[in-house]
């Protein structure tokens, strides 16, 4: 079966040989291309009930800033805003428990003004 999918294939490509090259190289995970509200989460995988989200800009860069958890289907799950408190103290701690979030890959977006950056997150 193969061997006549090959011959078919060798036939029409015109009777010559193309090669195909895959890369092997891991694509990055970092959805947002554009800048925007840099931050990281951990840990990551989540074992325990809660993580946090580290915060790499501040209220003066993004006052309206706010963050959303989606499941793999694109379903939002949580969403709110990112408090002065957590702004000081630059990290957003989520309770994994209070969420009720089953073992899983997540999807944790932070929103500020009209940027956007998307960071997966594997709770385990």
């Amino acid at each position: 079966m193969v061997r006549k999918l090959l011959l078919l294939l060798l036939l029409v490509l015109g009777g010559s040989v193309k090669t195909l090259s895959l890369s092997a190289e891991p694509i990055p995970f970092d959805l947002g291309s554009e800048p925007g509200p840099g931050f990281t989460l951990n840990p990551n995988p989540v074992t325990g009930t809660w993580f946090h989200i580290n915060l790499g800009f501040s209220e003066s860069d993004y006052p309206n800033a706010r963050f959303s958890i989606s499941n793999v289907l694109g379903e939002v799950i949580y969403t709110a805003p990112i408090k002065k408190t957590e702004f000081a103290g630059a990290k957003v701690r989520v309770d994994i428990a209070e969420l009720k979030l089953d073992k899983g890959v997540y999807f944790v977006q932070v929103f500020g003004g009209d940027k956007s950056k998307i960071l997966r997150l594997v709770v385990r």
